[in-house]
């Protein structure tokens, strides 16, 4: 049905001029253009949407977060409507059959905070005009009146909000452009549309050059784009995952200004993977904020499984800040899709896990055919086979069993440290894939982080967990291994597995062990021509506990070499950050290749090679990269690198 307002209007005839009743009749909202609007409002941010509906004469709790939700938003669309058909006929009219038009005229014009004269075309405002918009900006976010107070009080900014208002309903009508229909563009967090031809009254806040960062337009976008690329790993830049702008602009306004924890100083920056929103912590710490946030996100229905926020050190500063203080580095939330953690691979990761454990089995077969007596046995019994008689080789795989279990077993309790410190700090780790290596049954194990852990301090803990436990449990079947050696009567040391002299001289701390339980310089070598075949030829006995332990103590101090995302590059940006954590990884690799390069470490260039193919970027993002490890926390890292360096480093 059309909608019929009865007005007055000046009417032109002989008589003397005077008003008259008429009626002006306007088509109805279609009920495509009603849902359309209705969408839109339910679309525009919560604090915009209770603004609206108060303008709109229905009464909210603001106080009670979602008590808008609870309104009919066709009602107050609906309302709204009214309220600018209503307006446009009041425009033409000069004066009022009754005094409840007039009343009533006076309402919609105070909700719609319209000039009350016009001197050309700059509008006039009253008094109560201005103070009522005064009023109503204690109602924007906290966030924002933080921006724009640093370059208007209060009365400037209201009068700038009225003459946008009376630009916008000369133009279009609608409350603040909400609810028109050549609209275009996303809803911004001041609720306007993000224009670019009117980017509305928020607009003004932000220089051209911040509207442009953090795109491919601006050249701090671009920086801003790259130093994220450079720091954080491909997983979190899934285009399928990247958090919408509304979103985002949800989260800002319902979530962060609602705790007045965290003041942003500028507009969301898109960067590959989500967002960066610069800003200001209000809390004591990144912990604080981040549980002040969560507690908040976990409220509301539309974030909970749609983003994940991060505070973290900003990765580009704005130039024009100044020198940036390296003790008070600038602050940024970075607003994620769900899922920043890398893909599982399940099946590439269970073949290579496969390979691993059938390299470790020829790993633990190999020293028994390097002692000279069973190598003679073993090809008497193939010498048999090829004459087409039976043979028993069980005995080859008896033998072999307990050095194959011992090292699975140490390397289990590598990752069984891994698990309880992420279990004691709930967050999710992948089932551990096990990389095989010819020359030490595996190269590493590669636990992937299946969500983020809370802080550094968290990701540290977990990280040396592994490498410290797996080494001193090393240490400690290394030295049994070694008493039995040494302890064994002759008989049982010709059946015992040997490694070469030169594995054992590449560990200063394996092969120190060797030369204190078995004593008389049984590593040394002259420094001769007969000493370097002696070096290629030799093979030392010990028993398989020995060896063992001497293999898992190589592989648990690899693992904590500080390169990319193994447990040493954990650590390593836990304690350095992620740009410092680079500049380590790029030191570590350097040594690692001079070291395998030169002759030094076979083990060593190995390694180098799958760490640079498969381990080079930096781990995920923590939910808090700005507070600090505990100094306490440090020292262990610090043992545990000072044990992994003593086991790297080749003995002299």
């Amino acid at each position: 049905a059309p909608v019929v307002s009865k007005v007055s209007a000046p009417v032109e005839d002989d008589t003397p001029m005077q008003s008259q009743p008429i009626s002006v009749t306007k088509s109805a909202l279609s009920s495509e253009a009603l849902e359309e609007r209705v969408q839109k409002f339910n679309e525009a941010p919560e604090f915009m949407r209770i603004l609206v509906a108060k303008i709109a004469g229905f009464g909210v709790d603001e106080t009670t977060p979602g008590a808008v939700n609870r309104l009919n938003a066709t009602d107050i669309v609906l309302k709204l409507y009214d309220d600018n058909i209503g307006y446009e006929d009041i425009l033409r009219t000069s004066d009022f059959t009754d005094e409840s038009e007039r009343e009533e005229a006076r309402k919609m014009l105070e909700r719609a905070y319209e000039q009350s004269g016009d001197d050309g075309d700059k509008p006039k405002f009253t008094k109560e005009q201005i103070q009522e918009k005064v009023e109503e900006l204690d109602q924007i976010p906290t966030f924002l009146k933080n921006i724009y107070s640093k370059e208007f009080n209060d009365t400037e900014m209201a009068l700038m909000l009225l003459e946008e208002e009376y630009n916008d309903k000369n133009k279009k009508g609608g409350f603040f452009g909400m609810f028109g229909d050549n609209q275009k563009g996303d809803i911004g967090k001041d609720g306007e549309r993000m224009d670019v031809e009117n980017p509305g009254a928020f607009s003004r806040l932000f220089s051209p050059d911040d509207a442009l960062n953090g795109t491919a337009a601006g050249k701090k976008g671009g920086d801003l784009s790259f130093m994220i690329e450079s720091l954080y790993p491909k997983s979190t830049r899934k285009e399928d995952e990247t958090p919408d702008k509304r979103l985002v602009d949800a989260f800002l306004n319902d979530v962060v200004a609602s705790t007045n924890s965290f003041i942003p100083s500028s507009q969301p920056m898109p960067v590959p993977g989500g967002y960066i929103v610069r800003g200001t912590n209000k809390c004591s710490s990144g912990g604080e904020l981040i549980d002040k946030l969560d507690k908040r996100v976990a409220t509301d229905a539309r974030l909970r499984e749609k983003i994940t926020f991060f505070l973290l050190k900003d990765p580009f500063p704005d130039p024009e800040d100044g020198l940036v203080d390296p003790f008070n580095w600038p602050q940024v939330l970075f607003i994620a899709g769900p899922n920043v953690a890398r893909d599982p691979e399940v099946i590439l990761r269970t073949i290579i896990t496969a390979l691993g454990i059938a390299t470790t089995w020829y790993g633990s077969i190999y020293p028994f055919l390097s002692n000279s007596k069973l190598l003679d046995k073993a090809n008497e019994a193939m010498d048999l086979s090829d004459a087409g008689m039976p043979v028993d080789m069980s005995w080859l795989s008896d033998m072999s069993i307990p050095l194959f279990l011992t090292f699975i077993a140490l390397q289990l309790v590598h990752e069984v440290a891994h698990l309880a410190v992420a279990n004691s700090k709930k967050f999710e780790i992948s089932v551990p894939t096990l990389v095989p290596s010819i020359l030490s049954g595996i190269t590493s194990s590669i636990t992937t982080l299946k969500t983020s852990p809370k802080n550094r301090q968290d990701l540290m803990e977990f990280a040396v967990a592994g490498p410290l436990a797996g080494m001193i449990c090393s240490i400690l079947v290394l030295s049994y291994g070694l008493a039995l050696t040494a302890t064994a009567d002759p008989g049982a040391v010709q059946n015992f597995p040997g490694l070469p002299l030169a594995v054992l001289r590449q560990s200063s701390l394996g092969g120190g062990l060797v030369d204190i339980f078995l004593g008389n310089g049984v590593l040394n070598v002259p420094a001769s021509a007969e000493g370097a075949q002696l070096l290629a030829s030799t093979m030392i006995a010990l028993h398989p506990f020995a060896i063992a332990g001497f293999l898992s103590l190589f592989v648990n101090a690899l693992a904590m070499v500080p390169v990319g995302r193994t447990d040493g590059g954990r650590v390593s940006m836990a304690l350095f950050g992620r740009s410092g954590s680079q500049g380590v990884t790029f030191i570590s690799l350097l040594l690692m290749f001079a070291l395998g390069f030169s002759g030094e470490s076979d083990l060593l260039l190995f390694y180098f090679g799958f760490v640079v193919f498969a381990q080079s970027e930096l781990e995920i993002p923590m939910r808090n990269e700005i507070d600090d490890v505990d100094f306490s926390r440090a020292l262990v890292a610090g043992v545990a690198l000072f044990l992994t360096v003593l086991t790297l480093i080749p003995m002299q």
